[in-house]
């Protein structure tokens, strides 16, 4: 089950331990990352490969944890499978795993809505069949925040994805030229979504876009007769340019 206790960063670690050491197992996992010897780290560490297992980066062998492909670390990767989960457990919205991979695209993207806040009440209002604890919305938000989802903001979160996933996600696409809408529709919403209820492009999307185009990162401008839906402030943007220098966007968020 992927709502779990856990806060982000020691995803990424623990896999990538598990990636470069393969066959570990909890218990020596456990003595590289017990810092108190007062303390039992081991349900973190339960619960962090679950999580790893339920995304298939990881699978258990009789020697312990191994990586499924071995390829470093992603959090686009993460959201790509996120989405495979959803799809695959749309029939079974009583889900744990569905909800909590379809959580985001439910609340926020559908309704066009970037602050949410009592996400708690909101879900299991719309899932009466099964009861999410407010610790598991927690989680799901620290967890989301260490993504680059969005930020945690008081009781509630903000779904503005951080530059940093957008540029991700912009530097697998490559040099690109074309109709702002299709370009959210084809490359961005696959793996994270941005198509709202009524088939616009989600404003936390078009509000990252804006913000590389004024750091002349990505360009987009406005085309006349174009059959597509313009956005911005004043509607005045429905084309996107990114060039081959992209790549090289190491310094782009210093």
């Amino acid at each position: 089950m992927l709502f779990q206790m856990c806060y982000g960063p020691e995803i990424e670690v623990i896999y990538e331990t598990i990636r470069k050491n393969p066959g570990l197992d909890t218990p020596v996992l456990r003595n590289e990352y017990q810092y108190d010897a007062k303390g039992d780290i081991s349900s973190l560490i339960d619960s962090v490969l679950t999580i790893l297992e339920d995304l298939q980066f990881i699978r258990k062998e009789e020697k312990g944890f191994v990586p499924t492909e071995g390829r470093p670390w992603s959090n686009i990767e993460v959201f790509s499978r996120l989405q495979v989960i959803a799809h695959e457990e749309v029939s079974r919205e009583d889900s744990l795993n569905y909800i909590f991979a379809s959580l985001y695209e439910q609340f926020f993207v559908r309704p066009d809505r970037m602050f949410v806040t009592n996400l708690h009440y909101l879900v299991n209002r719309k899932f009466t069949k099964t009861l999410v604890g407010h610790e598991k919305i927690n989680a799901w938000k620290r967890m989301m925040e260490c993504w680059g989802l969005g930020r945690r903001v008081y009781s509630g979160f903000y779904a503005l994805p951080h530059l940093s996933l957008l540029k991700q996600i912009i530097m697998d696409v490559g040099e690109w030229e074309g109709g702002l809408h299709p370009f959210c529709e084809t490359k961005i919403h696959p793996t994270l979504p941005c198509i709202t209820a009524e088939g616009n492009i989600f404003k936390g999307i078009i509000f990252g876009l804006m913000a590389l185009h004024e750091r002349n990162r990505v360009e987009i401008s406005y085309k006349q007769d174009l059959p597509y839906k313009s956005y911005g402030p004043k509607s005045e943007w429905n084309w996107i340019q990114i060039g081959k220098q992209v790549e090289t966007y190491d310094t782009l968020f210093e």
